[in-house]
């Protein structure tokens, strides 16, 4: 039970299984609505959300920004 309950608060499950975060994020509509819904209700998503927010730096709805890879060269100038 207790693993469960962990599951709430972890930022990656938000990231890459939850059900609805996921498919908001992908675009698709019902989802969208249900999740701005609960955004307005919790004031800032579910515990994963939240933990998401705090990890990440972005809201459950918003995609995560690129990355840019340590070894890629600068832009010239």
């Amino acid at each position: 039970m207790f693993k469960k309950l962990e599951k709430l608060k972890d930022p990656d499950y938000c990231e890459s299984r939850c059900p609805l975060c996921t498919r908001a994020r992908a675009g698709n509509l019902p989802a969208k609505i249900v999740q701005s819904i609960e955004l307005f209700v919790t004031s800032g998503g579910c515990p994963s959300g939240k933990a998401r927010m705090k990890k990440y730096g972005v809201r459950p709805n918003e995609p995560l920004p690129p990355q840019s890879s340590p070894s890629a060269p600068a832009a010239a100038k």
